[in-house]
């Protein structure tokens, strides 16, 4: 792969100061900070759009309703159902502010009894002394004591004028504040095609496939989280009233309704709000039984909705991360106050999304996202290096458990070692990291591979360069021993020019040269002039993983073989593990029946494509029951059997379905519409599996043709099937 070219300094982005980042940050907080008045009722009105947008779209289509009659109806079912809640807490207030007077006396009697039993506390003798000052007073506020002064008091009588005054002053500001939300939730909702093409055209830079994407991951992931959660703070805050109220604990539809609203606060908002009926449920009964249960209630229903219900209903639908969450709410808190609270887990997940697909905030996706930020092979290569081997191998442990052995080893440990070639150097600077690297490594495998390493073996593989190369190479070797062949592992000292000389070659019909990294070339020919002059009849291979390695062959490098990938080593392995076996076959006069299967320009595989070319059908194979390959297509091999089994021709075509075949994957999937195939039986009787031949053009196929095709296969089992002589 040619190498990715730097950008020009003319090219590189400008990256801002800390100077610069912290002062763009004080001013935006302080525009924040003093534009409340502003942007509260805006941010509100905007994630009410999120989250009404879906009932628009619904009342658009579903009821045919003309656009601005749906923005209409759905604001006014939301100013329903808040007006309906501001009422039913309300009149809930006033009555609990009636009745707290009647609880006085429970409270002293309690807090009596206390005192008793803990003897003298200071803590509860203040909390005596002011309740019992307070008790004075309301008893004592129309009486007047003998002998005390008489009060005087001094009072301005308020005219109705001045009580209307009054009043309107107490509600105007929430009145105006809901009246400004549902003026902008409005124009927000008939504008919203208008105001995202805007936005779009503001903020994209000609990206608009990703301005579109951030646009619709913010809306789906906004408008689902304020949805969610609010259909689970009503069940949570249904069941906390019902069961305060059959508890008994007076105003149990307001604290119902207040901790539907309280929620919206992370972490703690349920908490503060409970804390009033705890107070109520010690102050009314007499006993404990009342405020136990409440706490019980309390802690059943909080303790399950936050750790089974939300993670099952979000998901991954906020994306923000609890320490994020906490942080924000905090900021948010300290700029716009308890509304701060509310809208802080929102607006948290907008800068994520934002973070997630524009790469100049891309900062705010690895601060706040929940994701991991490192993948799976960075995260491990990070723990090797520190030598943390424990956590390694939690970590392997559960990725092995998710997928499997191989997967692992390829997938995540695998490009951990190119990151530790890319990183670390060659030179002895590095060596205490590669060495942690390395002991790391050895647990790992010790941990997920089993694998008896071989006093001696044919196959010998080598680190090219450093301990990484060692590393890859095991990885090589444990491949090869899950095909089932044997190899020996050696370090890089082995061919360095100290101890090459003693390298033990007997036996050895490969050595197989592996490296990471990208300087290969004079390393390797000095290792295979060295192996040749000691072993002329061993095969030296190099295994270049690096990409750079690309422009090296087998000519530059004065090696037999070169192979670029894992997969590609292995591959080579079992060819000439075959092709050792069939020559051992020919040596000793004997050689398995269809040796190759045809796979190749051998002698069979030209007969097999002449028989292809006497029908005139594309593609003609051999397809046997003990061949491995051809057992993993299912459907592929399901053909071969009903042919074996049942001894006699199979002809599908794809205008008359088979009744033994039926829907047969195979044929579907390469889009076959002729399958032809006759047994191979042998001399003593047995059948190994098809002579087949494949078209993917409907034709006829008749008797004439099914015993030519008999005929062909009887002649190739006369020339290639007899295990007893070698094949001519």
């Amino acid at each position: 792969m040619p190498q990715r070219q730097l950008p020009f300094p003319s090219e590189m982005p400008n990256r801002p100061s800390v100077f610069e980042s912290v002062a763009t940050f004080a001013l935006i907080a302080a525009l924040l900070y003093l534009g409340a008045g502003i942007l509260v009722p805006l941010v509100l009105a905007i994630l009410l759009a999120f989250a009404l947008a879906p009932l628009v779209t619904w009342f658009n289509r579903r009821l045919h309703l003309p656009d601005p009659v749906a923005v209409i109806l759905a604001v006014a079912l939301a100013l329903t159902a808040l007006g309906g809640f501001a009422f039913i807490s309300g009149t809930q207030v006033a009555k609990l502010a009636a009745e707290l007077p009647g609880y006085q006396e429970t409270i002293i009697a309690k807090m009596s009894g206390l005192q008793e039993q803990f003897g003298n506390n200071s803590l509860i003798d203040q909390i005596n002394g002011a309740i019992e000052r307070l008790t004075t007073e309301m008893e004592g506020a129309g009486e007047t004591r003998p002998g005390a002064p008489i009060p005087v008091t001094i009072s301005n009588e308020i005219g109705p004028l001045g009580i209307l005054s009054s009043v309107l002053g107490s509600i105007i500001g929430p009145v105006a504040t809901v009246a400004i939300v549902a003026v902008f939730l409005i124009f927000l909702l008939m504008g919203r095609g208008d105001l995202q093409e805007r936005f779009i055209r503001l903020v994209s830079a000609g990206r608009y496939s990703k301005t579109n994407m951030a646009i619709a991951d913010a809306s789906q992931r906004v408008g689902r989280y304020l949805l969610i959660q609010l259909a689970v703070n009503t069940v949570y805050g249904t069941i906390f009233g019902i069961g305060l109220w059959l508890i008994g604990v007076p105003s149990a539809v307001l604290w119902g309704l207040l901790i539907i609203l309280f929620r919206y606060i992370p972490f703690v908002g349920a908490l503060i709000i409970a804390m009033v009926p705890f107070l109520l449920a010690f102050a009314v009964d007499p006993g404990w039984n009342m405020l136990l249960m409440s706490v019980g209630l309390f802690l059943v229903l909080d303790l399950t909705t936050a750790n089974v219900i939300e993670p099952r209903l979000y998901g991954s639908s906020t994306g923000v991360s609890a320490i994020a969450i906490l942080l924000s709410a905090m900021f948010w808190a300290t700029m716009w106050g308890p509304v701060g609270l509310i809208l802080a887990t929102p607006m948290t997940v907008c800068l994520v999304v934002i973070g997630r697909h524009l790469p100049q905030f891309q900062f705010l996706e690895t601060l706040l996202g929940s994701e991991p930020v490192l993948s799976p092979p960075e995260r491990l290569y990070q723990r090797m290096l520190r030598g943390n081997t424990e956590d390694a191998i939690e970590m392997t442990e559960d990725h092995i458990e998710a997928h499997d052995t191989q997967h692992y080893l390829d997938e995540v440990m695998m490009p951990a070692l190119r990151l530790a070639s890319s990183e670390l150097a060659d030179g002895p600077e590095a060596l205490p990291q590669r060495r942690q690297l390395v002991q790391s490594f050895e647990a790992l495998v010790d941990e997920v591979a089993k694998v008896d390493w071989p006093e001696q073996s044919a196959l010998l593989l080598i680190g090219g360069r450093t301990e990484i190369d060692e590393c890859a190479a095991t990885l090589l070797g444990i491949r090869l021993a899950n095909e089932g062949i044997a190899s020996r592992v050696l370090p890089p000292v082995a061919i360095r020019q100290e101890a090459i000389g003693r390298l033990d070659l007997d036996g050895v019909e490969a050595v197989v040269l592996v490296f990471m990294g990208d300087d290969i070339r004079a390393q390797t020919r000095y290792a295979a002039r060295r192996i040749r002059r000691m072993a002329p009849d061993t095969r030296v291979i190099v295994c270049a993983l690096h990409e750079s390695s690309a422009q090296e062959s087998a000519e530059t490098l004065h090696v037999d073989t070169i192979f670029r990938t894992m997969d590609d080593a292995v591959e080579g392995a079992l060819v000439n593990l075959h092709q050792l076996e069939i020559s051992e076959l020919h040596a000793s006069g004997k050689v398995e029946p269809f040796a190759g299967a045809g796979r190749g320009d051998d002698a069979l595989g030209q007969a097999i494509e002449q028989i292809a070319d006497a029908f005139g059908i594309p593609f003609a194979t051999i397809n046997l029951l003990h061949d491995d390959r051809h057992a993993e297509d299912e459907a592929a091999f399901r053909l071969t059997t009903i042919v074996a089994e049942t001894r006699k021709p199979l002809i599908v075509q794809s205008q008359t379905p088979h009744p033994l075949v039926g829907d047969n994957a195979y044929l579907q999937t390469n889009g076959i519409d002729l399958y032809a195939a006759v047994p191979l039986i042998l001399d003593d009787g047995s059948c190994i599996g098809a002579l087949a031949l494949l078209d993917y053009e409907p034709r006829e196929f008749g008797p004439e043709d099914i015993a030519q095709l008999q005929a062909a296969a009887d002649d190739l089992v006369q020339r290639f099937g007899q295990g007893g002589a070698v094949a001519a």
